[in-house]
């Protein structure tokens, strides 16, 4: 029973000293974020392996610069292309900072405006391409402007196609059989 109490005690003190631990690292740990990304901006780098990747960095008159060498990209810096994300990425969100940040894609040295994205292609056009009836409708157009005859030409490529096909079947199934009967004979001469 001594035992059973000495063996509780440690795990107590154990678990005790692990949540302090663990509360003193998560306060030292909000207040190096804070200090981190202050007068900071967030990047993410699209490489041309379409690897993305991501750093702190500090802005320099409007532009960033990325490395320390001479040889260092620069990149600008647009407020209006810029939005929030929360860093350092992977921990809890009451650790995480707010911070200004930046997508830039490899030989671009502006970055990418993440809310004026224009595609080339609408929902409703998408739709409107995806509608079998207008299809039908288009091919018809198409087919009466190059003056091509529309029920009896696409049937009689279709009825080729398919004599074609199934004749393939038929030389397909034939050698099947006839391989068939060459096994049992050997299965037979094999004694099984």
């Amino acid at each position: 029973m001594d035992i059973f109490l000495v063996i509780l005690k440690s795990l107590g003190t154990s678990l005790g000293i692990c949540a302090v631990v663990l509360v003193v690292f998560l306060v030292v740990m909000m207040f190096w974020v804070r200090t981190a990304v202050r007068s900071r901006v967030y990047c993410f780098f699209l490489n041309e392996s379409k690897q993305l990747t991501g750093g702190l960095h500090k802005p320099e008159n409007n532009t960033i610069i990325v490395g320390s060498d001479d040889n260092a990209p620069k990149y600008l810096i647009h407020p209006k292309k810029q939005f929030w994300s929360y860093w350092p990425p992977g921990l809890p969100r009451f650790v995480q900072e707010p911070v200004p940040s930046y997508i830039y894609v490899a030989g671009n040295a502006e970055p990418l405006d993440p809310y004026d994205t224009t595609a080339l292609i609408s929902p409703e056009s998408l739709r409107k391409i995806s509608d079998e009836a207008m299809l039908k409708q288009t091919w018809k157009d198409v087919r009466e402007t190059l003056g091509i005859k529309g029920k009896l030409g696409g049937n009689m490529l279709m009825l080729v196609l398919i004599a074609v096909v199934g004749l393939i079947a038929g030389v397909a199934a034939f050698i099947g059989f006839t391989n068939m009967d060459m096994i049992n004979k050997i299965i037979e001469i094999l004694g099984g």
